[in-house]
């Protein structure tokens, strides 16, 4: 059954904090487990969350959109948005054809993967803030909490045994990293000595908790684009990615 009944609590919290009503609604066409439509909020007057129905953690989903619109509404004044520098998009066509794919390939490959990317980078570190606020915060949430960040960690195994050829360098590299640091996140907040270890196998021990060092440093109140740009410049990718100021 769909609900979202735990979440009530962080529900009632955001919309005292932003003085706007939460209208959270099923949508079995999304590609990712809930979205909050930070957008519209301005002008709808409302905060709407989309959720995918039929999924084990709906409860904490609805909660961490709860929470990102707190953190919008907060720091809305700083808000950026994170874009692909001049140039990186083309360079990426480039590396894509000197790794062997074609011209055509390389072209739809960098523009889907290079983006993509960078909402992870965008997304990862302020979501493991808010996970930590969360699990502190509303322990009646830890068990929705508990299922979804199995599922997250378990589906980004694979991303280990990707062939390195397959991708630049940065990027694959890049992409494990910002996985092993939500796997370490986990082991962290549910005191399991487990989920990180396919990753410290893999050698990221000392990136991934850098990475959570930087995450445990930062707080919901302050604007995210700060913890996003020390892992930005961490992970060696400010020529890939840059800051557009809002509007």
């Amino acid at each position: 059954m769909n609900n979202y009944e735990k979440a009530d609590r962080i529900i009632k919290a955001t919309e005292e904090l932003s003085g706007l009503p939460v209208r959270v609604g099923w949508d079995d066409q999304l590609q990712v487990g809930a979205i909050v439509h930070l957008s519209e909020i301005e002008l709808a007057k409302q905060i709407r969350i989309s959720v995918k129905p039929g999924r084990a953690d709906s409860d904490y989903l609805v909660a961490l959109q709860c929470a990102m619109a707190m953190m919008f509404v907060q720091n809305k004044s700083s808000t950026k948005h994170l874009v692909s520098c001049e140039g990186s998009i083309e360079e990426g066509i480039t590396e894509f054809i000197q790794l062997g794919y074609p011209e055509n390939i390389a072209i739809q490959m960098s523009n889907q993967i290079i983006p993509s990317l960078g909402q992870q980078l965008r997304g990862s570190g302020p979501q493991l803030v808010l996970s930590t606020w969360i699990y502190t915060n509303f322990p009646e949430l830890r068990d929705s909490q508990l299922a979804h960040h199995l599922l997250e960690v378990n589906t980004s195994y694979a991303s280990l045994e990707i062939d390195s050829k397959q991708y630049p360098n940065w990027i694959l590299k890049s992409h494990q990293a910002m996985n092993g640091a939500f796997a370490l996140a986990s082991d962290y907040l549910f005191d399991k000595n487990d989920l990180f270890l396919p990753f410290k196998d893999s050698g990221y021990e000392a990136i991934c908790t850098q990475l959570m060092e930087y995450v445990t440093a930062s707080s919901k109140e302050e604007a995210d684009h700060i913890l996003v740009s020390k892992w930005m410049n961490f992970l060696n990718l400010n020529g890939k990615f840059c800051w557009k100021e809002n509007g």
